[in-house]
Protein backbone atom coordinates (compact mmCIF):
# COMPACT_ATOMS: atom_id res chain seq x y z
CA UNK A 1 0.00 0.00 0.00
CA UNK A 2 0.98 3.47 -0.32
CA UNK A 3 1.57 4.94 2.81
CA UNK A 4 1.72 8.74 0.83
CA UNK A 5 -2.18 8.83 1.83
CA UNK A 6 -1.47 7.28 5.50
CA UNK A 7 -4.84 4.83 5.17
CA UNK A 8 -4.99 2.14 7.27
CA UNK A 9 -3.87 -1.48 6.01
CA UNK A 10 -7.34 -3.58 4.80
CA UNK A 11 -9.05 -0.35 4.19
CA UNK A 12 -11.33 -0.97 1.36
CA UNK A 13 -11.92 1.44 -1.57
CA UNK A 14 -14.12 2.18 -3.90
CA UNK A 15 -13.09 4.04 -7.66
CA UNK A 16 -13.83 3.86 -11.47
CA UNK A 17 -11.49 2.32 -13.93
CA UNK A 18 -11.46 1.96 -17.27
CA UNK A 19 -14.87 1.96 -17.54
CA UNK A 20 -15.25 -0.67 -14.21
CA UNK A 21 -16.61 0.90 -10.75
CA UNK A 22 -14.91 -1.29 -8.43
CA UNK A 23 -16.87 -0.71 -4.53
CA UNK A 24 -14.88 -1.76 -0.90
CA UNK A 25 -12.13 -3.44 -2.82
CA UNK A 26 -9.08 -4.13 -0.91
CA UNK A 27 -5.40 -2.78 -2.45
CA UNK A 28 -4.47 -6.29 -3.49
CA UNK A 29 -7.37 -6.96 -5.02
CA UNK A 30 -7.60 -3.67 -6.89
CA UNK A 31 -4.07 -4.46 -8.33
CA UNK A 32 -4.84 -8.24 -9.04
CA UNK A 33 -7.48 -6.96 -10.99
CA UNK A 34 -5.16 -4.64 -12.94
CA UNK A 35 -5.93 -1.43 -11.34
CA UNK A 36 -2.29 0.69 -12.05
CA UNK A 37 -1.39 1.97 -8.84
CA UNK A 38 -1.84 5.99 -9.80
CA UNK A 39 -5.88 4.85 -9.69
CA UNK A 40 -5.18 3.38 -6.54
CA UNK A 41 -3.55 5.98 -4.91
CA UNK A 42 -6.12 8.55 -6.40
CA UNK A 43 -8.53 6.18 -4.45
CA UNK A 44 -6.50 6.57 -1.01
CA UNK A 45 -5.81 10.42 -1.39
CA UNK A 46 -10.47 10.57 -2.06
CA UNK A 47 -10.70 8.35 1.14
CA UNK A 48 -8.70 10.43 2.99
CA UNK A 49 -10.45 13.65 1.52
CA UNK A 50 -13.96 12.23 2.52
CA UNK A 51 -12.42 11.41 6.09
CA UNK A 52 -11.15 15.26 6.30
CA UNK A 53 -14.69 16.03 5.34
CA UNK A 54 -16.45 14.27 8.07
CA UNK A 55 -13.97 15.35 10.46
CA UNK A 56 -14.55 18.99 9.63
CA UNK A 57 -18.61 18.49 10.11
CA UNK A 58 -18.12 17.15 13.02
CA UNK A 59 -16.18 19.85 14.54
CA UNK A 60 -18.65 21.88 13.19
CA UNK A 61 -21.58 20.27 14.54
CA UNK A 62 -19.92 20.00 18.28
CA UNK A 63 -19.68 23.65 18.34
CA UNK A 64 -23.08 24.71 16.65
CA UNK A 65 -25.89 21.51 16.28
CA UNK A 66 -28.10 21.79 13.33
CA UNK A 67 -31.08 23.65 15.41
CA UNK A 68 -28.39 26.08 16.71
CA UNK A 69 -27.44 26.92 13.41
CA UNK A 70 -30.93 27.16 12.15
CA UNK A 71 -32.14 29.10 14.93
CA UNK A 72 -29.31 31.69 14.48
CA UNK A 73 -30.01 31.95 10.39
CA UNK A 74 -33.74 32.40 11.73
CA UNK A 75 -32.48 35.55 13.97
CA UNK A 76 -30.04 36.60 11.85
CA UNK A 77 -33.09 36.40 9.21
CA UNK A 78 -35.39 38.76 11.20
CA UNK A 79 -32.93 41.15 11.83
CA UNK A 80 -31.64 41.61 8.50
CA UNK A 81 -34.99 42.61 7.20
CA UNK A 82 -34.94 45.30 9.74
CA UNK A 83 -34.25 48.59 8.32
CA UNK A 84 -30.11 49.25 9.60
CA UNK A 85 -31.11 52.53 11.70
CA UNK A 86 -33.79 50.16 13.29
CA UNK A 87 -31.45 47.52 14.69
CA UNK A 88 -30.60 47.48 18.46
CA UNK A 89 -27.38 47.08 19.20
CA UNK A 90 -27.71 43.58 20.35
CA UNK A 91 -28.97 42.55 16.91
CA UNK A 92 -26.34 44.46 15.53
CA UNK A 93 -24.25 41.82 17.59
CA UNK A 94 -25.62 38.80 16.85
CA UNK A 95 -25.60 39.74 12.79
CA UNK A 96 -21.52 40.32 13.10
CA UNK A 97 -21.06 37.13 15.10
CA UNK A 98 -23.00 35.48 12.55
CA UNK A 99 -21.09 36.88 9.78
CA UNK A 100 -17.92 35.49 11.56
CA UNK A 101 -19.51 31.79 12.13
CA UNK A 102 -19.88 31.50 8.76
CA UNK A 103 -16.45 32.94 8.01
CA UNK A 104 -15.19 30.25 10.52
CA UNK A 105 -17.25 27.55 8.59
CA UNK A 106 -15.65 28.95 5.46
CA UNK A 107 -12.00 28.39 6.78
CA UNK A 108 -12.66 25.29 8.18
CA UNK A 109 -13.92 23.73 4.62
CA UNK A 110 -10.96 25.88 3.33
CA UNK A 111 -8.67 23.69 5.79
CA UNK A 112 -9.76 20.54 4.64
CA UNK A 113 -8.75 21.09 1.54
CA UNK A 114 -4.98 22.00 2.48
CA UNK A 115 -5.01 19.00 5.23
CA UNK A 116 -6.17 16.43 2.41
CA UNK A 117 -2.69 17.71 0.53
CA UNK A 118 -0.77 17.27 3.41
CA UNK A 119 -1.13 13.38 4.34
CA UNK A 120 1.37 13.49 7.00
CA UNK A 121 -0.65 15.59 9.22
CA UNK A 122 -2.93 14.52 12.17
CA UNK A 123 -6.64 16.04 11.16
CA UNK A 124 -8.02 13.97 14.07
CA UNK A 125 -6.00 16.50 16.44
CA UNK A 126 -7.57 19.58 17.65
CA UNK A 127 -4.19 21.88 16.10
CA UNK A 128 -4.86 20.48 12.93
CA UNK A 129 -8.06 22.84 12.67
CA UNK A 130 -8.72 26.59 13.28
CA UNK A 131 -9.95 27.81 16.64
CA UNK A 132 -13.24 28.76 16.69
CA UNK A 133 -13.50 32.79 17.37
CA UNK A 134 -14.56 34.21 20.58
CA UNK A 135 -17.43 36.02 18.88
CA UNK A 136 -18.49 32.95 17.64
CA UNK A 137 -18.86 31.07 20.66
CA UNK A 138 -20.73 33.38 22.70
CA UNK A 139 -22.83 33.82 19.84
CA UNK A 140 -23.70 29.44 19.83
CA UNK A 141 -24.12 30.13 23.75
CA UNK A 142 -26.95 32.35 22.81
CA UNK A 143 -28.89 29.89 21.13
Amino acid sequence: MSDYYDQPEGQSLSLKHAGKTYIAWSEADLKAAGVPQVAIDGAHKDARLTAIKAECRKRIYARASAETQMNMATAAAAIAGKAVTDRSADEAKLLTGTKAALDWVGVMRSKCLELAEDPGTDFTLDASWPECPPAVVALVERF
